[in-house]
Parts: structure tokens; C-alpha cells; sequence
């Protein structure tokens, strides 16, 4: 399924990062998560992703490696050059029940 998708390529501290902005469902199963991430990684040519989506207080709130989360607190995002970009992302594959077998 192509799915249309805002995202701002930032560089923090000699690091660039491709950050993509989700509904906040995405962020309840994190399998779908990464599954969202591996499926962008041809639009950014291997640049490591972040998801992001914006609480209900308006902060912005990430999904990622955590090295590139603790970067992008130093990153004022609403500010960032904002972009629209298309994926194919297929997540009628995803299963919860494998998540919770991995996390135990």
C-alpha cells in the first residue's frame, strides 16, 4: 500500500536524520513501528529514521534509536524543513502475537 507521509531530514550535531511524521496509533504497536521504518529506508537511502507524532499537549514525541531521540531534543522540529513523501508499507502482515513472544 503506498502511503503518503510528511518527513524533514535535520543534521544535529554532524548526525542527519530523517524524521517522519505518524499518527499516534503507529507508536501503540511497536512492531508496526519498525515495520513503518524498515519501509522508508529506500525513500532516505539508509538514513537511520525517527518516527514522530504529536501528543495531546502538542510536544512532539519520537520512535527510534534512542541516540537519535536524545539528538532531536536539541532540535526545535516545527521549525524543520517539512516535506510530503510516499512509501510502500504493508502492514496487513503484522502479527501481535509475535511481538509478545519476542518481548518475553
Amino acid at each position: 500500500m503506498n502511503t503518503q507521509f510528511e518527513s524533514a531530514v535535520v543534521t544535529e550535531q554532524g548526525k542527519t536524520i530523517a524524521v517522519v511524521s505518524v499518527q499516534p496509533t503507529v507508536f501503540q504497536n511497536s512492531f508496526n513501528a519498525s515495520m513503518v521504518i524498515k519501509g522508508l529506508l529506500p525513500v532516505f537511502k539508509g538514513m537511520p529514521i525517527v518516527l514522530m507524532t504529536i501528543d495531546p499537549q502538542g510536544n512532539p514525541a519520537y520512535f527510534g534509536r534512542s541516540d537519535l531521540i536524545l539528538l532531536l531534543e536539541n532540535v526545535n522540529i516545527k521549525e524543520a524543513p517539512w516535506k510530503e513523501v510516499s512509501a510502500e508499507i504493508d502492514l496487513t502482515n503484522s502479527c501481535p502475537m509475535k511481538e509478545e513472544a519476542e518481548e518475553s
